[in-house]
Order: C-alpha cells, then structure tokens, then sequence
C-alpha cells in the first residue's frame, strides 16, 4: 500500500511539474572599463567590426549581428551600419585589403590602425567602430528531480562571457571599453536548452543600456 501511495504521489509531481510553465532566471551584469569623457553617440553613425573566430565557429558573426540589431533599436539617434552592410561598404569603397590587414593586426596586437581607421571612417562617414568579443559561451543540461527513476525537472542553463570595445575613427582611439557576463537557467519537465541568440540577446541589451 504504501509503494502504491508513493508512486501515485511521485506521479502526481511529474505532472504538476509537467504542466507547470517554465521557470526562468535570467542576469547580466556589465563591468565598464573605460568611458572617454566627451563622448556622446547620439547624431554619430557606427560601424561594426566582424573578425572571423579562429577556431570556425559563426558564434561571434551571429553576436555581432545581434548587437547591430539591438543598437539599431535602442539608440534611434544614432544611424547604425549592420555588419553586412558595413563589410559590403568596404568592399565597394575598395579598402578591402586594408581592412583586412587591420583585423589581422588586431588579432595579434589588439591595436587597431590608426590610419586604416582613418581611412574606413572617411571613406564611409563613420565616426565609430564597434568591436565585440564572444570571450565564452557554455551550456549546461541536468535532471534537477528523479523520482522511482522517472525523469522530472530538466535543469537547462547556459553562461556567456563579452568583450566590447569602441573605436573613434578619425584619432583611432579607443572611446569605450567593457566586459559583461550573464547567465539564463530554465526549468522545466523536458525543458528546452537555452540558446546562444537568447542569451545574447539579453548581454547586448545591457551592453547597449550602459553606453552614453
């Protein structure tokens, strides 16, 4: 009688869980590093940088086009350049290759050239260069509740790590810098696992939400 009772009980909690909605926490905290005095982005129009990832992975296209995105949303008053609009610019104003010795230079020095920024900002009307930087991104997948070995509660999480720096084009100096790191946990019976987008999407909002 009382494995039955045990049993209709541990049923009983899959299925509150079961039906339950998902519970979700979500947080990103950003360090900022540096901030130049004088800067102001409203009325400026920005560029995005997009250093291909060494180790193959579109992870830090994706996040660039992320942080375009929500840039464009967030800050009306500035005119944004999406990553691909900005690459297709520098291609048609035939700065390719110079361009791409910067990004080459900066991945071994992290020092963009002041004369190729000068270059890039003049040949597109751009006064800022926005770099960011997927420094980790990791996730995590455990059965929170096992009962008489009957799957419960799936405990998804996933934590990321970014970089952001923005470059002023006509002195070739870096204007702003910070890091932020962040954090979702979903549970959930089958719970699905939380994605890469998800996760920056909530990291560039509060990127953006702490720049001038």
């Amino acid at each position: 009688m009382k494995r039955f009772v045990r049993l209709v009980g541990a049923l009983t909690l899959l299925g509150v869980f079961g039906c339950a909605g998902p519970f979700t926490q979500a947080q990103f905290v950003v360090d900022e590093s540096f901030c130049a005095r004088d800067l102001k982005l409203d009325g400026t129009t920005i560029g995005f940088i997009t250093p291909s990832s060494p180790n193959g992975s579109e992870d830090r296209r994706i996040l660039s086009d992320i942080l375009g995105e929500t840039l464009k949303e967030m800050r009306k008053h500035v005119t944004v350049i999406l990553p691909s609009e900005f690459l297709s610019s520098v291609n048609q104003a035939g700065i390719a290759r110079e361009y791409n010795e910067m990004i080459k230079d900066y991945q071994t020095c992290g020092i963009l050239d002041g004369d190729i920024l000068a270059t890039i900002g003049e040949a597109l009307g751009i006064q800022y260069l926005v770099h960011v930087k997927l420094t980790s991104f990791d996730q995590f997948a455990a059965i929170r509740l096992n009962l008489l070995g009957l799957r419960a509660i799936d405990s998804q999480t996933a934590k990321i790590r970014l970089f952001l720096q923005i470059w002023q084009t006509e002195q070739g100096e870096v204007v702003w810098a910070g890091s932020g790191e962040g954090i979702i946990t979903r549970e959930r019976f089958r719970a699905r696992p939380v994605s890469f987008n998800e996760l920056a999407r909530l990291g560039c909002r509060r990127l953006v939400e702490q720049l001038p």
